[in-house]
């Protein structure tokens, strides 16, 4: 028996060179390490580094795949190379060149530069607990770019975020793009070279085969970029996230048949003509610019996919029939089955021009009867009774967030009463965040402070009701009232404005009556 013990002892010693097992289990103690800041799983996988040579190389592997950064690398080198440190009243380190970079610092930088994963132009580091910003110098960055031009600076990464402001972020980006990238996230801000950007930018697919999510961004100059965004897209064939500006019929004729697609955010040219319909089988997130909400009526009744996550935003106010005849077009589209987001945003309309939505242009929405989160500022009015009210609730029974206008004031007044707002409460046990605009003159009609018609209609999730244009005008019974069915809601807000005049009188009441919500809370 004790032979037997032994040799599973040995066995299992063995087992713990192989790097693979190691490897499995070192990450279980990043995973099990549920704080924010892992100091734990960080503090752990340190001292196996130090403790053991078997463990040494594959600790460090797991410890720098999570929290290594170019930063750290830099600060693994002498002091006196890189600088200062903390200013004691400043949450910013900074990093500057103050020698020149031997061999011997190179090759202290290159053993942790193996091991990085991810670069992220908005370096953050955490000492004793609080976060802090880091800035490294261009010079200190150039100089380490410098240094072996043979090959990439961080051969092994995976994961690259960077704002590109001139080219010398250029010449940088260079040493740093390697075949292993699978993640990039450029920002272009103005580059007087606009040749050497476009050249850059082509460059991508040659240079990164394996890239999965590419997002790039051009504050200043992304009509000029666009051509070469598009030829850069055609030759990635395994693209899973693509979020860019504009793109062009034949460019989304191509992404439309990419299996691998998943997520795609771009802006829809008005009066595009497809040659195919792109019916984007396998996409799930969609966020796309429009410049109204006609283009995206034509783009969405071509489509034919199971969409789980469906933005759209329009430069130019719209009106009701159109809304209709888009949500039309979403339940033919779109499987009813498989949508859980919906955000549309609109300006707001002109004085001279206002429609209004009513329930009779929703209702090819209830059949989404998956629905978590539906936030619609359409630029135009949206009227629901209680009736209606009901209607939506029973539909969206899993529904999270729910809002509807929270920037659009209306001149018409709220059909719906706060019974309307207990068929929310009561039918919709998951919702936490409900923005709707509600006619409390039925409460503030009432004598009785303690509601007992209310029922067992008090929720004990919902953590923010917004009441939008919500007209009041006693604001200790609204206050009561709603104290009365929202235990476990932090704020009540509203969107009247204390600066407009016409907006004072109520801004002043909701203001009153958040306050004594939260007293009569205490």
């Amino acid at each position: 028996m004790s032979t037997h013990i032994q040799f599973s002892n040995r066995l299992m010693s063995h087992c713990l060179f192989i790097s693979e097992i190691q490897l499995s289990i070192f990450h279980w103690i990043f995973v099990l390490d549920t704080s924010r800041q892992k100091h734990t799983a960080q503090a752990t996988l340190a001292a196996l580094a130090r403790t053991c040579s078997a463990f040494h190389d594959t600790a460090l592997d797991v410890l720098w795949q999570q929290f290594g950064t170019i930063a750290r690398a830099i600060q693994s080198m002498p002091h006196d190379l890189w600088g200062g440190g903390k200013n004691r009243s400043s949450s910013l380190i900074c990093l500057k060149l103050h020698r020149h970079l031997t061999k011997d610092d190179w090759s202290i930088f290159r053993r942790y530069a193996l091991r990085i994963r991810q670069l992220s132009f908005a370096v953050q580091d955490v000492c004793c607990g609080q976060k802090l910003i880091v800035d490294i110098d261009d010079e200190l960055l150039a100089c380490l770019a410098s240094m072996d031009p043979t090959q990439p600076l961080l051969p092994n990464l995976t994961s690259l975020e960077w704002i590109v402001y001139d080219e010398g972020d250029l010449r940088l980006i260079r040493r740093i793009m390697t075949k292993s990238l699978t993640s990039i996230f450029l920002e272009f801000w103005a580059i007087s070279s606009l040749p050497t950007l476009q050249q850059f930018i082509s460059s991508i697919a040659s240079g990164c085969p394996s890239l999965r999510k590419l997002m790039v961004h051009s504050v200043a100059q992304a009509s000029h970029l666009r051509y070469s965004v598009s030829q850069t897209l055609f030759h990635l064939h395994h693209l899973t996230t693509i979020h860019c500006g504009v793109l062009n019929a034949e460019v989304l004729d191509h992404l439309s048949r990419l299996p691998s697609l998943l997520d795609l955010k771009f802006v829809l040219q008005p009066n595009t003509e497809f040659q195919n319909e792109p019916l984007f089988k396998q996409l799930q997130v969609l966020n796309v610019h429009v410049q109204d909400i006609t283009s995206a009526v034509d783009f969405v009744s071509r489509m034919r996919n199971r969409l789980t996550n469906l933005s759209i935003f329009s430069d130019n106010h719209t009106t009701a029939s159109v809304l209709a005849q888009l949500f039309q077009c979403l339940s033919t589209s779109v499987s009813h089955y498989s949508l859980h987001r919906l955000k549309i945003i609109a300006e707001r309309p002109p004085h001279d021009s206002f429609s209004v939505l009513k329930l009779e242009d929703l209702n090819p929405l209830l059949s989404f009867n998956r629905m978590t989160h539906v936030h619609l500022d359409v630029g135009c009015g949206i009227s629901l009774d209680d009736v209606a009210a009901l209607e939506l609730a029973q539909a969206w029974p899993n529904i999270v967030q729910l809002i509807l206008n929270k920037f659009l004031g209306t001149p018409l007044p709220s059909s719906m009463s706060p019974i309307g707002l207990l068929c929310f409460l009561k039918h919709c046990p998951d919702l936490l965040e409900l923005t709707l605009e509600i006619d409390f003159s039925f409460i503030e009609e009432q004598d009785d402070q303690w509601h007992y018609w209310v029922g067992d209609a008090t929720n004990y999730r919902l953590s923010v009701f917004d009441a939008t244009y919500s007209k009041i005008h006693d604001a200790t019974k609204v206050a009561a009232f709603l104290c009365g069915i929202l235990p476990r809601t932090a704020r009540v807000g509203y969107s009247w404005m204390h600066a407009i005049d016409d907006q004072e009188e109520y801004a002043g009441r909701w203001n009153e009556a958040s306050r004594l919500f939260r007293r009569m809370k205490k």
